[in-house]
């Protein structure tokens, strides 16, 4: 009875601490990021784990599919790239459309999305460790910082989108290459953790990309707010984002 109790105890800490980013996240952005609202940060972390859904129903469908049960190199490229760079990034993106965007500053939003993706991301390590995942805590540090950095970067197309801006000539566009690179190194980080060794190594090089990536698109439209012309962008009527 007491053994029964001990791993009891065990998983149920374990999954506490596979949520502990995501508590310290959000004690973070509560405390330190001017205009966060607790109950949006509440929608975000329930879309996340929402998003699961789709994600999983989508997959269980094409997953059969002949190109995707080939057991080639380029098969497993185009299985990475399509269920976890594809599939996943754009359930992601389109759940984030349901966060709210009114009277929300772009920081705010931003964390938001990031916030999204890491809710996903801890459950993912909930699941692997009930699994029997023999690397969740690799995965903890990995795979749950890509999900939440590319979710990011999509975080950075959907509020362009709902916020478009006005480029060189006239046109209000919204920036898609956010949510391209979301899914391209999504996936080319799942391609590469397949490996064992050093090829190993470029999935860690993939995760670095992709913060630069969202550190480089966030301080973008930091500087379209604050009426910088970027990317081709005049600088006329950018305050509106």
């Amino acid at each position: 009875m007491l053994l029964q109790y001990g791993i009891g105890m065990s998983v149920y800490v374990m999954m506490g601490l596979s949520f502990l980013p995501l508590i310290l996240i959000f004690l973070i952005f509560a405390f330190s990021l001017p205009g966060f609202k607790i109950r949006y940060g509440l929608i975000a972390i329930l879309l996340g784990l929402l998003s699961l859904i789709p994600i999983v129903i989508i997959q269980s469908i094409v997953r059969n599919i002949p190109v995707f049960t080939n057991t080639t190199l380029v098969s497993a490229l185009i299985t990475v790239m399509v269920f976890n760079g594809f599939i996943e990034e754009s359930v992601k993106m389109l759940t984030l459309n349901l966060l709210p965007h009114k009277k929300t500053s772009f920081s705010t939003f931003f964390a938001l999305s990031l916030m999204a993706g890491l809710a996903l991301g801890c459950f993912e390590t909930v699941i692997y460790l009930f699994s029997g995942y023999h690397e969740v805590e690799l995965r903890t540090v990995t795979a749950v910082a890509m999900h939440s950095l590319c979710t990011s970067l999509s975080g950075v197309f959907v509020w362009t989108w709902r916020n478009p801006v006005v480029t060189a000539d006239g046109k209000k566009k919204p920036f898609f290459q956010p949510y391209v690179w979301a899914v391209i190194l999504h996936g080319s980080y799942n391609f590469f953790a397949g490996f064992s060794g050093f090829y190993r190594w470029f999935s860690v090089a993939t995760i670095i990309l992709t913060a630069l990536e969202c550190r480089i698109w966030f301080q973008k439209i930091l500087n379209v707010n604050n009426g910088e012309p970027v990317l081709g962008i005049e600088s006329s009527d950018l305050t509106k984002l």
